[in-house]
């Protein structure tokens, strides 16, 4: 099926559990659908120390994000859902390992030209209220230049806890991760695949044939590239689809503002 202008909006989904985090609940999978990995694996633990779990404050995941710094974090605007924990150094959602760092925000910064109806500049930086440790289990990820530009071809990986299967079903119980090739704008662009959907802020990365992509619950994860974060999970059509691949919100169209805005968030304090 192609997405109407109103299924391409993205919305951040919960994972309802007994325990820790055990089932979800799937929005709207008929069309454009709120991103998302699908044929992926389980990588060596805390091996991807840079991405984050966003949760409820009943501790239900619900969306990805990763760390630029120890106060600071970027994820999918579309994942703003008011008061939530940010969980640092987790793998297993189902398990406490003793290595995960609970912060809660101290504000959200969505990007003021965030469009919900076709996912245009799906960006937000959240401000910590307390630093996080680096250390064996968590680190930052460095950010692209401003304009930067990330080959056709070019194999990225992207990280998260979010469906493994197009269909939806079971949440994994650990932290999944794929590679994936970038796809160009024109070839993303085409009739046969977003139609002109696709803006100058926006990434697409995936193969041809799919069935392998981000999913339901990875929104506002990193997909890295040459160790730099060039994509934020954003939306697709489904997951995983032939001819479809993932699209992300271009990190390097992005990195004056985020340079700004955490540069005058420092400014104002010096005042005060």
């Amino acid at each position: 099926l192609r997405g109407t202008a109103d299924e391409m909006k993205p919305a951040p989904f919960l994972m309802t559990a007994g325990s820790r985090h055990a089932a979800l609940t799937r929005p709207d999978p008929t069309g454009f659908a709120q991103e998302r990995i699908v044929g992926g694996y389980a990588p060596v633990p805390h091996s991807i120390r840079y991405i984050v779990s966003l949760q409820t404050t009943s501790r239900q995941h619900f969306c990805g994000g990763f760390l630029i710094n120890r106060f600071w974090v970027i994820t999918a605007a579309h994942c703003n859902i008011g008061k939530m924990v940010v969980v640092a150094g987790d793998y297993s959602l189902s398990i406490y390992e003793g290595t995960e760092q609970e912060v809660f925000p101290h504000f959200l910064v969505t990007h003021p030209e965030y469009n919900s109806t076709t996912n245009n500049s799906d960006i937000m930086l959240i401000k910590l209220r307390a630093p996080i440790d680096l250390n064996n289990y968590v680190s930052i990820v460095l950010l692209p230049r401003q304009d930067a530009s990330i080959a056709e071809g070019e194999m990225c990986r992207v990280s998260g806890w979010g469906y493994t299967s197009p269909t939806g079903g079971q949440i994994p119980a650990t932290l999944r991760t794929v590679t994936l090739p970038i796809v160009s704008a024109e070839k993303c662009n085409s009739t046969e695949s977003f139609n002109g959907r696709i803006t100058d802020r926006m990434l697409c990365a995936g193969y041809n044939i799919g069935g392998k992509d981000a999913c339901q619950g990875d929104s506002g994860g990193p997909l890295v590239c040459n160790g730099r974060a060039y994509g934020v999970v954003s939306w697709g059509r489904g997951c995983a689809d032939a001819e479809f691949p993932g699209v992300y919100t271009a990190v390097s169209k992005f990195r004056r503002w985020i340079d700004n805005t955490i540069f005058s968030y420092y400014s104002r304090c010096k005042k005060n």
